[in-house]
């Protein structure tokens, strides 16, 4: 077998930390214990950890070596939780270095993998990748890995008035409440905007998702790590493409969805942007914990707003009204987005909320 240098990278050393600088401190030093990558392609493993070190699901740490004896080294003060190395080391030596979780970097197929191990192919799509790890990491669940948290709120961001910024805000919004949470951002609109906000236009959306959702046996959880894409701290899953396809997903599918995201990943916050050409907007927004509705002061846009509370009451969703924040989308954006998330932090026993969003001196 090739020998080589030895060289260690902790997820905190100044290379790897300017990676996570922009990340919140919750999601870095969670835990002291480390995943450790063994592997002689130096390279390989440095930019392998870069990738896991951008994982919200991966908060208990990265450090890479490039020698067994490294191994050695780390156990002795009990830093390693999960090993990730390579094939070239021998079945005998991996396990007498190691008793716990191992998931072998292979090329092709590993001729000495014993029982206790998963193998997992190196080179291969960085999507097959990260899920194939992430999986293997939360079959151990450990801290830092993605588990069942069940104390997720979904926000639905929702006005029967148009052309008032709730694409925009919702985005703010979201961006201002993943400074301290994990947040995910889903656009349900028949015309999100397809190059606008979002240009990820070749990569999967959320009809992958929904479509992971029913999917029994499946971790939405992992599925979806190595879809989500990032505006600055927020996550958010591209839009569908074709607005036929979002109507057609019915109340129950999306009710399965969110349980699954609020009980199976990292997001402790899930933000709808909710457009009015959904196929039962009231039953979507019924799945919602707050209902964030910008409006206006104008005569015409309160008129919208009073037909909606009158249509709560003649379809019989007058519980709705107790849920709803009324925004006014006033002249600064910024100050909005900074009363609404101070009152979202307020206790949610109110009744009514009003967030005013005025411009200041």
């Amino acid at each position: 077998m090739q020998t080589c240098s030895v060289i260690c990278y902790s997820a905190f050393d100044s290379k790897f930390e300017r990676k996570r600088a922009d990340m919140p401190e919750r999601s870095r030093a969670k835990n002291r214990q480390r995943n450790l990558i063994c592997d002689p392609e130096e390279e390989y493993v440095r930019r392998l950890a870069e990738a896991l070190l951008l994982k919200k699901e991966v908060t208990a740490g990265v450090r890479i070596c490039s020698s067994p004896e490294m191994v050695q080294e780390l156990l002795k003060i009990g830093l390693i939780k999960v090993l990730l190395i390579s094939e070239d080391v021998p079945y005998e030596k991996r396990k007498q270095i190691f008793t716990g979780k191992r998931i072998i970097l292979t090329r092709q197929h590993c001729v000495d993998l014993g029982e206790e191990e998963t193998e997992l192919r190196k080179y291969q799509p960085v999507d097959g990748l990260m899920t194939g790890i992430l999986k293997g990491l939360q079959e151990e669940k450990f801290p830092g890995s993605c588990a069942d948290n069940g104390n997720g709120r979904i926000l639905g961001v929702y006005s029967p008035v148009h052309r008032i910024g709730k694409t925009t805000f919702s985005l703010k919004l979201g961006k201002a409440l993943a400074q301290s949470e994990d947040v995910l951002y889903l656009n349900l609109e028949t015309y999100a905007g397809m190059g606008g906000y979002f240009r990820d236009q070749d990569a999967p959306d959320l009809a992958n998702v929904l479509y992971y959702a029913k999917q029994e046996r499946d971790d939405i959880g992992i599925r979806i790590a190595s879809m989500v894409k990032r505006m600055g701290d927020l996550d958010y899953i591209p839009p569908m493409k074709v607005w036929t396809d979002l109507r057609a997903v019915h109340t129950e599918e999306w009710k399965t969805l969110f349980e699954r995201l609020i009980s199976q990943s990292v997001y402790s916050v899930i933000i709808l942007d909710i457009g009015n050409g959904m196929e039962d907007v009231f039953q979507l927004l019924r799945l919602c914990d707050q209902i964030l509705m910008p409006c206006a002061e104008d005569v015409y846009a309160m008129a919208k707003i009073a037909q909606y509370q009158h249509m709560l009451k003649v379809l019989r969703y007058q519980e709705l009204e107790s849920r709803t924040m009324y925004i006014n989308m006033g002249k600064n954006m910024r100050q909005t987005v900074k009363e609404t998330v101070e009152l979202l932090k307020e206790s949610t026993e109110k009744r009514f909320f009003y967030a005013e969003g005025r411009t200041t001196s």
